[in-house]
């Protein structure tokens, strides 16, 4: 069965190396459906905000956290507080009811979540080796025995980004999907009660992944803001004309079909036909 969540379109544009992954966020969403999740790292929010979406649409019992200091870090660079506003304003507008962003460090976020309370965690801060260990080791008691953890690049390799290798040890020894496009995203199943709704993730994979790509190719395209889930009048009219004219053309051809089949030069044709030979009907 088809994923209802293949025919959401995301209602946020931010710059991000996310998008290739939205279709999935929309996905798990939709099919697992966790009550508790949190990100770390939002940055401009285009992970975060495709989990709000799909919450929305498909698990309305689910709550998201969003912990960032929104300052930036060396390997994201550094910004100012206009990132932190437009992520708070759209969530604000969005999803105020399913939503709230805690502006602190991971490890200080750490300890305002209950032990095993925590149902999907999506790992996306500081991507050295000893940094995404760090953020896996503090915050893996806060989880539930079953839930997943995604880890965003785990196919970067270049520089001092090192959850490429830490993804190696731990995919090791326990359940996991992963895919390789959109800088790498692995997902990792924990106990065991999701391996058998996850195991669906594999045959949509290829699906979701070609989602992926083409909401990336329409969000570079766009300005900054939403898709546009409204063509401009200009397009609507366009659009129209365009209809018209190709129907006024079927009309055109139908009627001129309709002459020929009816004409006498026709009928006598098919009369001649009928009473030749089989070697001139082949010929």
């Amino acid at each position: 069965m088809i994923s209802p969540s293949l025919t959401l379109i995301p209602d946020y544009i931010g710059p991000s190396t996310w998008w290739q992954h939205v279709p999935i966020a929309h996905w798990l969403m939709c099919e697992v459906k966790p009550q508790i999740v949190v990100e770390l790292g939002t940055h401009y929010g285009v992970s975060f905000f495709a989990f709000c979406e799909a919450a929305a649409a498909y698990s309305k019992s689910s709550f998201l956290y969003a912990v960032d200091t929104w300052e930036g870090d060396p390997q994201a660079g550094h910004y100012g507080k206009e990132v932190l506003d437009k992520v708070q304003l759209h969530a604000d507008r969005n999803h105020r009811l399913q939503s709230r962003l805690i502006r602190s460090t991971f490890d200080d976020a750490s300890q305002y979540f209950n032990d095993k309370s925590i149902d999907l965690l999506h790992i996306d801060g500081l991507h050295t080796y000893d940094a995404v260990k760090h953020d896996y080791e503090t915050w893996l008691p806060k989880l539930k025995d079953d839930s997943i953890i995604l880890f965003h690049d785990i196919n970067v390799r270049e520089c001092d980004f090192g959850v490429w290798k830490f993804w190696q040890e731990l995919k090791a020894n326990h359940t996991s999907h992963e895919t390789a496009n959109g800088h790498g995203l692995g997902v990792l199943i924990r106990g065991d009660r999701l391996p058998e709704t996850i195991a669906k993730l594999p045959e949509v994979l290829p699906i979701l992944k070609s989602k992926g790509v083409l909401l990336e190719m329409l969000a570079e395209r766009s300005s900054e803001g939403s898709f546009e889930k409204r063509l401009s009048q200009e397009q609507v009219n366009y659009l129209i004309a365009e209809n018209e004219e190709l129907r006024q053309e079927s009309v055109n051809n139908q009627a001129q079909l309709s002459n020929i089949l009816n004409s006498r030069t026709w009928r006598y044709t098919q009369r001649l036909l009928s009473v030749l030979p089989c070697r001139f009907k082949r010929s």
